[in-house]
C-alpha cells in the first residue's frame, strides 16, 4: 500500500502563525489590557517584563520535550493547555484579585507557549527532508510575523477601542 503524505503546505503556515498568537497576546497585549484595567505603569513595566523569560531559557527543557512523547503530542497538548490558560485570564478579570491571577497564567502560558515552540520547530525539522525544510523556512518566518502582525495590529486594535 502506497504511503499518502501531507503537504507541508498544510501544516507549516498554521504552526508558525500559532506560535505567534500566544508570543503576542503574552508579551504585548497584556500590556494593553492591564493599562487598560488600571494598573500602574511601574507595575505593568516590572511584571510583564518577567514573561519572556520562558522564551530565554527553553533551551533548558528543550531535551525534555525531545525525549519524551512525540511532536505532535506535544503541540496537540500545549495547544490544549494555552486554550486553558487564555479562558482563566478572561475568567479571572471578574475577580477582585486579578491582576496575580492573570499574571501567574500568563506566566503559565508563556512557558506553554515557549514549550509549543520547541515541539513545533522539532516537527518542522523531523516531518521535512533538507530540501524542504530550505523551501519553507522563508515560509514559516513569514507564518509567525503575520501572527505578529495580527496580534499587534488587530487585538491591540481591539482592546483600544473596546
Amino acid at each position: 500500500m502506497k504511503h499518502q503524505t501531507t503537504s507541508p503546505w498544510t501544516f507549516i503556515p498554521t504552526l508558525y502563525f500559532t506560535s505567534g498568537i500566544p508570543y503576542i497576546i503574552i508579551n504585548t497585549v497584556s500590556v494593553i489590557f492591564y493599562k487598560k484595567l488600571g494598573i500602574d505603569n511601574t507595575q505593568i513595566a516590572l511584571w510583564t517584563s518577567f514573561l519572556y523569560l520562558p522564551w530565554v531559557i527553553k533551551m533548558f527543557w528543550a531535551p525534555i520535550v525531545d525525549t519524551y512523547s512525540t511532536k505532535r503530542k506535544w503541540i496537540i497538548y500545549t495547544q490544549f493547555a494555552m486554550f486553558c490558560c487564555l479562558g482563566l485570564i478572561a475568567f479571572s478579570l471578574q475577580l477582585p484579585n486579578f491582576f496575580f491571577i492573570s499574571l501567574a497564567t500568563l506566566t503559565i502560558g508563556a512557558f506553554i507557549s515557549a514549550t509549543y515552540d520547541i515541539a513545533t520547530d522539532g516537527f518542522y525539522l523531523l516531518a521535512l527532508s533538507p530540501e524542504q525544510q530550505a523551501f519553507f523556512v522563508g515560509i514559516r518566518s513569514l507564518s509567525y510575523r503575520l501572527a505578529v502582525i495580527f496580534g499587534s495590529g488587530i487585538l491591540e486594535d481591539v482592546l483600544k477601542v473596546g
